[in-house]
């Protein structure tokens, strides 16, 4: 068997010290740097969504009259601002009547000191040019702007200095400061190991000022104290005894890990479906987003909203409507693959995250199943009026780019299939309008 490796109480703690200190200015820097960094994209946006609103006001009557150049008299004005780097004034119709574009790349001086390029921060913003209500045109102006980014990187320079000469510090006083630290435990451990190896049980460990160490002196002492007294009969029923606390702890040991079983259950599943909530939903979606950065695999959602869910609910009670949830939701999780998450999003909304699913085939082929499941879930009531499914889907990143644009564009695409009669599959493209257009679709 191997032996593990000593180390000794104060290197542990010196280690311990300089990782926290090290941890600490680095999560620091960074938290700092990714607020920065935002605070400076927003500033940007802000910036070129003023400039633009101050030129679409100067430009109406250029627009109005096609005067090229009071246009261009106008955007050479930008000329005086080192981070405009492009901008231009069209015609309703898509003809360009003037444009700017900056002559000059602006060098910040961190590039010229580490021989870098340094990335600029760019912001887009476009304006309609009106008069009266009538529409002359549109401005747009891009700005980028390489100076926060070069403020950031030297923040985020200064900030591995400042690391640099933390961690040379506590390397030379991480061991002084240990054996500070750590000498009424050595104290402690000394007193043991001579009672060990003499068999003295008169032996003490002295005091101290260190509260844990002399609670710790203080109850071995007694400890000893006790061992004095007893018989051997009396340290036989004291390690019985303490085996039977070993059970009873182990016992509540694993009721404490069920119960946070239990606990974590209700946190990420809806409790009368056991289907997924809305926050591991959301959590999985994520993950599926981030993961397409690495993989480039695309992603269905399939969002279904139960017709003649209220007229069930109403007449044959809520009992009735839960069991009715119920089995619907084993349906559905039956039907699917078990790498996709069928969650319930609340009342009679479900959702199905359908990961590697990209076509509109298979998308469709999918819903059809969900929409039968629904349908099969009828027969745990006798009312008339049957339940069906109004269903939306959509894609990533086809039809939005995060969470909350995915999971709005299914809510649309959802809710269109139900307004256009129910018992319908309507699907999302942004193929031909950048708000996507609800295709015909299909009557289930």
């Amino acid at each position: 068997m191997k032996t593990p490796r000593e180390i000794s109480t104060s290197a542990q703690i010196g280690r311990v010290v300089m990782l926290t200190a090290a941890l600490a200015v680095i999560l620091t820097t960074m938290a700092m740097t990714l607020v920065a960094a935002a605070v400076a994209r927003n500033a940007t946006q802000q910036r070129a969504d003023a400039l633009v609103e101050i030129i679409a006001a100067s430009s109406d009557v250029p627009l109005a009259l096609r005067d090229t150049e009071s246009a261009n008299e106008i955007l050479g004005a930008l000329s005086r601002s080192d981070t405009v780097a492009h901008a231009k004034l069209s015609t309703p119709d898509g003809a360009v009547l003037a444009t700017y574009d900056r002559q000059r790349k602006v060098r910040p001086p961190l590039s010229g000191f580490l021989g870098i390029e340094v990335p600029e921060i760019e912001a887009t913003a476009s304006a309609e040019v009106t008069h009266k209500g009538d529409s002359l045109g549109r401005a747009e102006v891009v700005i980028r702007e390489p100076y926060l980014v070069n403020a950031l990187m030297w923040f985020a320079v200064s900030s591995v200095g400042v690391l640099g000469f933390m961690l040379i510090l506590w390397a030379s006083l991480s061991e002084s400061i240990g054996n500070w630290l750590s000498r009424p435990l050595a104290r402690f451990a000394a007193v043991t190991r001579e009672i060990r190896y003499s068999g003295d049980l008169k032996l003490r460990v002295p005091p101290t000022h260190v509260t844990e160490v002399r609670t710790l002196s203080e109850d071995f002492n007694a400890m000893l104290d006790e061992i004095e007294r007893l018989t051997v009969a009396e340290v036989r029923s004291l390690s019985e005894n303490f085996n039977a606390s070993l059970d009873q702890i182990k016992q509540q040991s694993q009721q404490m890990q069920e119960h946070n079983a239990h606990l974590s259950t209700l946190a990420f599943y809806d409790p009368l479906t056991k289907a997924a909530n809305r926050v591991l939903l959301m959590d999985r979606m994520t993950q599926l987003i981030e993961a397409f950065e690495r993989d480039r695999n695309p992603f269905a959602v399939v969002a279904l909203d139960l017709d003649n869910f209220k007229p069930l609910n109403d007449h044959l009670g809520h009992a009735v409507g839960d069991k009715f949830l119920q089995e619907v939701a084993r349906r559905c999780k039956a039907a699917l693959r078990p790498t996709d998450t069928f969650a319930r999003m609340g009342g009679d909304e479900f959702l199905a995250l359908l990961p590697g699913v990209g076509t509109r085939e298979s998308a469709l082929t999918v819903a059809r199943k969900l929409a039968v499941c629904v349908r099969d879930a009828n027969d745990v009531h006798t009312l008339e009026v049957k339940c069906t499914a109004s269903i939306g889907v959509v894609f990533f990143p086809l039809d939005g780019e995060t969470v909350d644009q995915v999971l709005d564009r299914a809510d649309t695409a959802m809710y269109a299939a139900k307004a256009s009669g129910r018992n319908r599959i309507k699907m999302r493209s942004r193929s031909l309008m950048p708000d996507g257009p609800i295709t015909q679709g299909e009557l289930l």
